[in-house]
Parts: C-alpha cells; structure tokens; sequence
C-alpha cells in the first residue's frame, strides 16, 4: 500500500505544478499586453472547502479501514498528506479543466474533484 501511496504523491505533487505553471504563464501573458486579466481567485490555495471535507472524510474512512494507531506523528502525516495536498490536487484539476476559471464548473468536473480528493485522501493511509 505504501508504493501506492507514494505514486499518487508524486501525481499529485505534478498535477499541482502543472497547474501553477498554466496560473503563471496565464499571470505573464497578461502581463506582457498578450491575454486577458487572471481571474481574481485562480490561486491554487483557494480551495472550495467541500473539497477538504471530501478528502478529510476519506482519509478517516481509510484510518478506520486500516486502524491506524493516533499518534502525534501519524496524524501530522495523514493531515499533510490526507486533506491538504489532495484538495490542493482536485482544485488543480479544476483549474486545469477549466483554464482558471474562465468556463463554468459543470457537474461532471465538480465529481472529477471530488473523486481525485476522496482518492488522495483513500490512499494517502498507506503512508503511515
């Protein structure tokens, strides 16, 4: 479970920088007369909080699974690993879909985030 927890990691952790590339390229081209104003919110650390509660409540469910001892250490872990990145992931994939914001969220790329914070949340377990 652990080499799984560490590929999604590292998705994880691309996903974000790809996204806050996109953000920045987006930043500069405005910048240099070449594109239209960022949106004001399109940072990846605004996080819709449904998406920490989705991924905080797959993480318990995971512990739960797996009954993980409550200690200090193991809930640093799961908290840095368990809620933050995979909402900052699923904030990125929107962010990604959606080129910062300039279509609407439809149903479908609201479920898209949700999954991918459920699933980081799920397996990011396997790291303790």
């Amino acid at each position: 479970m652990e080499h799984i927890a560490v590929v999604v990691l590292a998705v994880e952790v691309v996903v974000m920088v790809s996204a806050r590339v996109g953000t920045e390229r987006r930043h500069w081209a405005h910048a240099r007369g070449r594109g239209p104003t960022p949106q004001p919110r399109e940072d990846l650390t605004f996080v819709p909080a449904a998406l920490y509660g989705i991924a905080a409540a797959a993480m318990a469910v995971g512990a739960l699974i797996t009954s993980v001892e409550p200690t200090p250490a193991a809930l640093a872990t799961v908290a840095m690993f368990g809620v933050l990145l995979p909402a900052f992931t699923a904030n990125a994939v929107l962010r990604l879909s959606t080129r910062g914001g300039r279509r609407a969220l439809g149903p479908g790329l609201r479920g898209l985030a949700a999954t991918v914070a459920a699933t980081g949340g799920l397996v990011s377990v396997g790291l303790i």
